[in-house]
């Protein structure tokens, strides 16, 4: 099962939590060229100065494929072109994002987590733009997180 959920919902912590049957598939080794170092801590994430693959989204496509074939439920952030490629291929999904009016919330979430202006920028400033696309989704089954909730206190039920 692929569970797409917006970006501070809890998919590191439930992976963390539950690592028996989730997976945090995290897109950043597929979407950027990354440094010698590895994987981008929070503060990284979202980085608009880093340089993309040239087969993205398709190789992270092809590695959710892959990766469907072990028994776990993976964890995926809601992009957009990604949920696009998924729906052209039949794969079904879970969409799990907030409320509109959790705006304020989440850019609190960002900013304790460590994550940076540039990201915090990008996930508040376009907001609305974001949950719109989100709620037009008529392919995902919908689940739709409140200003507090978090996938593993709130939703994790649903989710099964």
């Amino acid at each position: 099962m692929i569970i797409a959920a917006y970006a501070g919902s809890g998919k590191t912590t439930l992976a963390n939590t539950h690592p028996e049957k989730y997976t945090d598939f995290v897109c950043m080794p597929y979407k950027y060229i990354l440094p010698e170092d590895g994987d981008p801590d929070e503060a990284g994430k979202a980085n608009p100065d880093s340089i993309l693959q040239g087969d993205w989204p398709y190789n992270y496509i092809d590695a959710i494929q892959a990766k469907m074939q072990k028994d776990k439920h993976l964890l995926i952030p809601t992009d957009l072109f990604v949920l696009m490629l998924l729906q052209s291929k039949n794969i079904p999904y879970i969409l799990i994002y907030p409320v509109r009016n959790a705006k304020e919330v989440y850019h609190r979430r960002f900013i304790n987590r460590g994550n940076t202006e540039k990201f915090i920028k990008i996930f508040i400033s376009g907001w609305e733009d974001r949950i719109t696309a989100l709620e037009q989704d008529t392919f995902g089954r919908h689940i739709v997180l409140h200003a507090n909730e978090y996938l593993t206190t709130d939703i994790l039920k649903e989710m099964n």
